[in-house]
């Protein structure tokens, strides 16, 4: 069956695979975060990641700023596309998108959920001290301490102005959230950095309570966005293999960032052209870099900018 749109990025497809890792981004994050995925995982698992609306290719639609709107959309849109066995995946704010939509989810579908980044629901407390309250200085505060390159992206005043509202918008929905009662019927799997800010690793414990299935934690070096070292380790854990590519390497020749330009500008630019010239600008910056955060690399929108061709950003990144 087709994959579901706009709700749904599928960016490799895999018709014959018998799972399908369906997988929900953080806040203020966005589909692309799981673009490297693919490269991961066995030939039998096809990977769809959700597109929240109010960014990237959805930018222009209204953001959704409460639980119950939100995963009551992405059940209608995607839950007729699913003709194989789920397993379900929430990093952060998109665990516990992921948790109810699992739990709303038709019997038999799930194979098991796997959070991360997100402590169990009897532990997600209300804090004092809201974010999606504070000014923007308190957002870019909150951005620094959970790291992951949202605070470098709120730097450039351009991405700021796209980012604010977005990050906001999730911030709201989740300090406004509170988890019911409802249990699930499969396994659990939650992955935490053993240094996470925003939660000790035992509070990932109370998800053994939200489901009649097995639970297990893995705790992993690193804070909240431990993803970027620890990948392969988590991947591990959902019935992945070796990768299939150096992916890292293909991404930052010429050719591989010249296919994921021609996917952000719809051009297949020269390597010494001028990217600017082509249609670039700081939205589409914004959505190229997620890809290279996924790597774990981070390059200064300001260096990107000075030197706007492929065979400088191959350079640049690949030294990041």
């Amino acid at each position: 069956m087709s994959v579901p749109t706009p709700w749904v990025r599928c960016f490799r497809r895999r018709p014959a695979a018998s799972t399908i890792l369906l997988c929900f981004p953080h806040a203020g994050g966005a589909a692309s975060a799981y673009r490297d995925w693919p490269a991961h995982l066995p030939a039998d698992v096809e990977l769809w990641a959700v597109q929240y609306p109010g960014r990237e290719d959805r930018i222009a639609e209204p953001l959704i700023d409460t639980m119950a709107e939100l995963v009551d959309a992405v059940v209608k849109a995607v839950e007729p596309a699913l003709d194989r066995p789920v397993v379900v995946f929430g990093h952060s704010m998109g665990a516990s998108v992921a948790h109810e939509f699992t739990l709303r989810l038709r019997p038999g579908v799930a194979r098991r959920l796997v959070v991360s980044a997100r402590p169990g629901p009897a532990d997600q407390r209300p804090r004092a001290d809201l974010v999606h309250l504070r000014d923007e200085a308190g957002v870019r505060a909150e951005l620094d301490l959970l790291g992951g390159g949202g605070a470098a992206a709120m730097a450039d005043p351009q991405l700021r102005d796209l980012l604010l509202p977005m990050i906001g918008n999730d911030f709201a929905l989740i300090e406004r959230y509170r988890p019911g009662p409802a249990v699930l019927g499969v396994d659990v799997l939650a992955h935490v950095g053993a240094d996470d800010p925003s939660m000790p690793p035992e509070s990932a414990d109370s998800w053994a309570a939200a489901t009649t299935g097995s639970f297990t934690r893995h705790t992993h070096p690193g804070g909240h966005f431990y993803l970027a070292d620890r990948l392969a380790d988590v991947i591990a854990t959902l019935g992945g293999s070796t990768p299939e590519v150096n992916h890292m390497s293909e991404a930052f020749t010429v050719e591989g960032l010249r296919e994921a330009v021609a996917e952000v500008l719809g051009v297949s630019p020269d390597p010494d052209a001028n990217l600017f010239e082509l249609g670039l600008d700081s939205m589409r910056m914004m959505m190229l870099s997620v890809r290279w955060q996924a790597h774990g690399v981070e390059v200064p929108f300001a260096d990107l900018a000075e030197q706007p061709t492929l065979s400088a950003w191959s350079k640049l990144l690949t030294a990041g």
